[in-house]
């Protein structure tokens, strides 16, 4: 074949499918001619065979293996190429990964976030200590990365020894998610060092965020802080998909979100109430229909024609047809509804006849019906002011006939007169309803407006003069009627032996005889206090008998007597009691003895247990200004017995010289005396309705605080 010349041959490129039949022509040259060879048979034996055998059966392979591998660790040192099919159960890479096309089981899954952002890279070397780091970019690639970019990136916890990473996944819709395992930086980029590929930077850490960006790091840049081109993005989540706009911070503001898709149960974070799987969107350009699910309400871009139908009333609007419809409507049926023409003409003839009732020329049917209304309550209105004038601008008088008293059975006939003061009422009433029947009649429909329709003015203003003298009367009688109240069963009785007068209640009114201000009580009043020491028979000093309880001088049914001051012009003596007399209260079960009454006490009575007596004081602020003066002979004798003291409430106390603090004396809750006089005030403390005991004087054989 050496003298043979082969030129100008059609390719074969587009026969290569065909290749296995293709027939070879090979000159060898220890045959005797030359033989051919079809492409099958060539592909036959070049073509590599699959090998399943061990590492150890592949002649020389553990031996190149071995001059690659670590024998400490097991790494490969050097490259490692494989030309043709390799199959591992596991790959775990430090590092990256770099094929030509990505081949994955039909099935893509994604745990994580996915961004569609500006910017974006995978981290090459970083320098923590001056804050600077490379980004991965291939030959000849120019990075996406510009400065002032706001960066996200987040890796896995094992990749460095000094991050403390999350322990659960959460997302606070703010922009501040972690995932478990992992861990979240977050970071700026402030200075390009490779202004040609923007390879280099240098970068700062987020406030609060002190973890740095680590190599192989994966991160995003979803924002920039100068840039208005730049703070859009795109992220996408398990649960929503959102769209960010104006992101010039690392917060996610309510501002920042243009749209969200899915899960809308975090935009509550921005007060923002949505719940569930739905659409959060700016605005909507529609170019189609709009329906709801039931296909009751809807809208046709297209046409402009809608329907809004409400199934539970069945009311609903609907434009069809250029017909605008309202009211019950039938959605299978389009001219249901009231047409809304048809409505405006039933509006304007309504508004005619409106004209006419609010004519001020005229009293229309309508008017009419409110008249008569108004009429019953004026009737109403006048019997209850004429029998409240009788009670308080009324003087009673006697019927005559011929200069002669009408009596009935015996009595004089009384009758009440109302004062001039009721006069302008009477006559306004009268005119009110005189123009109220006029203007009432069934006939005619429409009754023209006269002057006699003034009278109903005039009432009113009528009625308010009346009233204001009524509450005039009411406020300056408010005492006799609290009298009229209280002591309607009290009778007045004379002894005609004796000539004393017998009456259930004695009163005397101030100068200007508007209000009882003293008076003597045989009866309980209403609003004084009776439980303690029984009804208030005396007072004096008060602004008006409703107040008698609190006047300045009081005298009570057992006795007791409260007076503001007085002046006494010979001596006053408050007599001593003994402990088991009335006014000490006895607790036969403790033996117990407690102040109540008697404040002038001698240390006699039945003893607490050998040789002591017990006597307890009350903690309550009623007693606070009470003085308690106790004396306690002092010879003592085989028999006589030691007195204890006792303020055991926590919020009392006993304040004594015996017991000094470091900012004064500090109270005791039980001393213990003997023989002398003691003097005791009742004194407010720091607690609401309590007192305290302090001790005034003393001149005791014996004083020391109780300690048993």
């Amino acid at each position: 074949m050496d003298d043979i010349r082969i030129k100008d041959l059609t390719s074969a490129a587009g026969q290569l499918d065909e290749f296995d039949k293709f027939e070879f022509i090979v000159d060898v040259p220890s045959a005797e001619a030359s033989m051919k060879v079809s492409g099958k048979e060539i592909k036959g034996v070049m073509a590599s065979k699959q090998h399943i055998h061990a590492l150890a059966d592949v002649s020389g392979l553990t031996g190149e293996l071995e001059k690659k591998l670590d024998k400490k660790g097991g790494a490969i040192t050097g490259d490692l190429s494989v030309m043709g099919d390799t199959y591992l159960r596991r790959l775990h890479l430090e590092e990256f990964l770099e094929v030509p096309e990505y081949r994955y089981n039909r099935v893509e899954t994604l745990v994580g976030d996915k961004w569609s952002a500006p910017g974006c890279g995978i981290v090459a070397a970083v320098a923590g200590e001056v804050c600077t780091l490379t980004v991965k970019l291939e030959e000849g690639e120019v990075g996406t990365l510009r400065e002032n970019d706001l960066c996200m990136g987040i890796f896995l916890n094992a990749a460095t020894d000094d991050v403390t990473g999350s322990t659960v996944d959460s997302d606070d819709s703010f922009g501040n998610r972690t995932y478990a395992g992992f861990t979240t930086c977050y970071f700026r980029l402030v200075e390009c060092l490779d202004p040609i590929n923007y390879s280099e930077w240098r970068y700062e850490l987020r406030d609060g965020y002190p973890v740095h960006p680590q190599v192989t790091m994966h991160f995003v840049a979803f924002g920039n802080t100068s840039d208005p081109e730049r703070q859009t993005s795109r992220y996408e989540t398990r649960t929503y998909m959102r769209f960010l706009v104006g992101m010039n911070d690392w917060r996610i503001r309510t501002e920042n979100i243009a749209a969200q898709f899915g899960d809308l149960s975090n935009l509550a974070a921005h007060g923002l109430d949505m719940t569930g799987y739905s659409a959060y969107l700016k605005n909507i350009y529609l170019t189609g229909f709009l329906s709801d699910r039931t296909g009751d309400s809807w809208f046709d871009s297209a046409t402009g024609e809608m329907q809004l139908f409400n199934r539970t009333t069945g009311y609903g609007v609907s434009f069809r047809d250029g017909v605008l419809r309202l009211g019950h409507i039938d959605p299978a049926k389009p001219g249901s509804g009231t047409d809304f023409d048809t409505l405006l003409q039933s509006i304007s003839e309504t508004q005619e006849v409106l004209r006419q009732i609010n004519s001020d020329a005229c009293v229309s049917p309508v008017e009419k019906s409110f008249l008569r209304e108004r009429g019953q309550d004026i009737r109403n209105e006048y019997e209850q002011l004429r029998a409240e004038a009788l009670m308080r601008i009324s003087t009673e008088g006697y019927r005559f006939v011929d200069g002669k008293v009408l009596t009935a059975n015996g009595q004089r006939r009384v009758v009440r007169l109302l004062n001039d003061e009721w006069t302008p009422y009477e006559e306004a009433f009268l005119a009110a309803v005189a123009a109220i029947e006029h203007y009432t009649q069934t006939e005619p429909e429409f009754i023209p407006i006269d002057e006699n329709f003034a009278a109903l003015e005039r009432y009113y203003d009528a009625r308010r003069e009346i009233a204001g003298v009524l509450n005039r009367a009411t406020e300056a009688a408010s005492d006799l009627a609290y009298l009229r109240e209280n002591f309607r069963d009290i009778s007045t009785e004379i002894d005609g032996t004796s000539g004393v007068v017998l009456s259930g209640f004695v009163g005397v009114k101030d100068a200007g005889n508007s209000k009882v201000v003293a008076g003597m009580a045989g009866s309980e009043m209403e609003g004084t206090a009776s439980g303690k020491h029984g009804k208030l028979m005396l007072f004096a000093g008060a602004d008006g008998i409703r107040n008698a309880a609190t006047a300045t001088t009081r005298i009570y049914e057992d006795g007791h007597m409260e007076v503001g001051s007085g002046i006494f012009s010979g001596y006053s003596k408050v007599l001593f009691k003994q402990l088991d007399e009335e006014g000490t209260l006895y607790d036969a079960a403790t033996r117990k003895y407690t102040v109540d009454r008697n404040f002038n006490l001698v240390i006699l009575g039945e003893r607490y247990e050998e040789y002591l007596f017990w006597l307890n004081l009350p903690s309550s602020a009623d007693f606070i200004g009470s003085v308690l003066n106790l004396y306690d002979s002092p010879i003592r004798t085989r028999s006589a017995a030691n007195l204890i003291l006792a303020a055991d409430d926590p919020q009392s106390g006993i304040v004594t010289t015996l017991k000094r603090g470091l900012y004064g004396f500090e109270p005791v809750p039980r001393i213990e005396t003997y023989g002398g006089v003691m003097q005791l005030l009742a004194v407010p403390t720091i607690y609401p309705d309590k007192c305290m005991w302090h001790v005034t004087y003393q001149y005791m054989t014996e004083f020391k605080i109780y300690e048993a």
